[in-house]
């Protein structure tokens, strides 16, 4: 997830629907989890790391 909401991190859906539910659970990573790891993200290979760090770089500049 690309927010800037360090703490909203959704970890499922629920619908209810005609008396059923359905309920979906997944694992929540934020491109936020990785600020601390700026610099390895910047000399990685991974071209993901590096628009990662291109992301986090332009929020920080972001007013």
């Amino acid at each position: 997830m690309a927010d800037q909401g360090a703490g909203w991190k959704p970890d499922g859906f629920d619908l209810e629907q005609l008396g059923c539910t359905h309920r979906f659970r997944f694992p929540v990573v934020k491109l936020l989890d990785y600020a601390d790891r700026l610099a390895a993200l910047e000399a990685g290979a991974n071209p993901f790391a590096l628009i990662n760090a291109a992301h986090l770089l332009h929020d920080a500049d972001a007013p």
